[in-house]
């Protein structure tokens, strides 16, 4: 009976060795700590995938959304994605405002090619920004330049780029569709890396406290979304004087439509591309007279403009570039050089010509970018000049903004 049965048993073996292995087995055969990097290697396998990034500040007026929605190839390592920032009538106006600071009035749309990112608002040409423009702008273009494809996914800047650097220590709860729901913490300090570069500011004081990351993959081990509860950032926020108004700060993400065709056109002949390093100029560059756009530079900031003609649309106007140099004996709170960038910025509104604020073009006063730093020496006693010094040294533009 053995000698008959034997080959049996070899054949139902070698059946077995043909069949696939379950859905998801290449994630979830893994050891635990090692789950989140096979899943971001099962989500790239999937081709192709539609996402939903969401930043909310809660406050009791309601929430503001900025809001990203668009698709990923992650093959061809690009993605095209449509941005936004929404918030009721009730949501109140000065934090609104400040929210905006590093967001572009109206939509845009972003699209990433490797390591260049293109911007385009409305019929606009789309601009290019590239590594070297990146390089030559400097931080600046931070809001851009930090969506340019990545390990993890083509569109950065999203909890998918955080999860594979979490390591899962408790066993995921298993649904019944076969999905895993992990829980898993993050540094706070990473977590805002999340944050628009206006608000990432706490530096050394993000507390200790950890961030709530909770992370679903699907059946075949592919991520399916991510939520982060950012309270401890929010509170390291505050301690910073900072976002008083907003009681809850979350971020969220989303994956669907896996290996479907992607949707949107990105820079490929609908329109112009520009490139961002020849069309751009640091507005601390331009000389007094000077006109310039910040619009469609997707940067949401002063720093970075379009040079043009001062008779074609523009929103602001240099009077000239001012340097503090200051000195006081002792040691003295100053702070920064502002104050002294704003004297100097008078003065040369005041030596401005007349003409350029005729007609009402102008809006009263001026406005002003640049930075200065804070100095304190000591010198031995006994010396000539012997004492303690505090110096203030800086570089401002000034200029007019246009009316509203």
């Amino acid at each position: 009976m053995i000698a008959l049965l034997l080959p049996v048993l070899v054949g139902t073996a070698g059946c077995g060795a043909g069949e696939e292995a379950p859905a998801g087995e290449a994630v979830y055969g893994q050891p635990l700590a090692d789950q989140f990097q096979a899943a971001t290697d099962a989500t790239r396998g999937a081709g192709t995938a539609a996402f939903v990034s969401m930043l909310t500040y809660g406050t009791a007026g309601g929430d503001a959304v900025q809001r990203v929605r668009g698709s990923q190839d992650y093959g061809r390592g690009t993605s095209h994605a449509d941005t936004g920032f929404d918030a009721p009538r009730t949501f109140p106006k000065g934090m609104l405002e400040y929210l905006r600071g590093a967001v572009p009035e109206g939509r845009q749309v972003l699209a990433t090619a490797d390591d260049d990112v293109y911007v385009r608002n409305g019929r606009s040409a789309w601009l290019k920004y590239t590594p070297e423009a990146v390089s030559r702008f400097g931080e600046a273009t931070a809001e851009v330049a930090g969506h340019a494809a990545g390990d993890a996914a083509p569109y950065s800047g999203t909890l998918a780029d955080l999860v594979p650097r979490t390591i899962p220590r408790e066993a995921p709860e298993r649904r019944a569709d076969g999905s895993r729901v992990y829980r898993v913490t993050l540094l706070p300090e990473v977590a805002g890396e999340l944050l628009p570069r206006h608000l990432r500011g706490a530096g050394d004081a993000w507390g200790t406290e950890p961030v709530g990351l909770t992370v679903k993959l699907d059946a075949d081990g592919r991520l399916a979304s991510a939520t982060a509860d950012l309270a401890p950032v929010l509170a390291a926020l505050h301690d910073q004087g900072m976002l008083a108004g907003v009681e809850r700060l979350r971020a969220a993400y989303e994956l669907s439509a896996f290996g479907e065709p992607v949707k949107g056109e990105g820079p490929s002949g609908d329109a112009p591309v520009e490139d961002a390093g020849e069309v751009l100029a640091p507005v601390a560059t331009l000389k007094a007279g000077r006109c310039a756009s910040t619009g469609g530079t997707g940067l949401g900031t002063q720093e970075i403009v379009r040079p043009v003609d001062c008779a074609k649309q523009h929103d602001i106007r240099v009077l000239g570039q001012v340097q503090v140099d200051r000195a006081f004996q002792g040691r003295r709170n100053v702070g920064n050089g502002d104050r002294y960038g704003r004297e100097e910025c008078g003065r040369v509104d005041a030596a401005a010509p007349k003409d350029w604020r005729r007609c009402g073009r102008y809006a009263d006063g001026f406005s002003m970018q640049g930075q200065s730093e804070v100095g304190v020496s000591v010198t031995m006693d006994g010396e000539p000049g012997s004492g303690t010094e505090t110096t203030v040294e800086g570089s401002y533009t000034c200029f007019l903004t246009v009316a509203r």
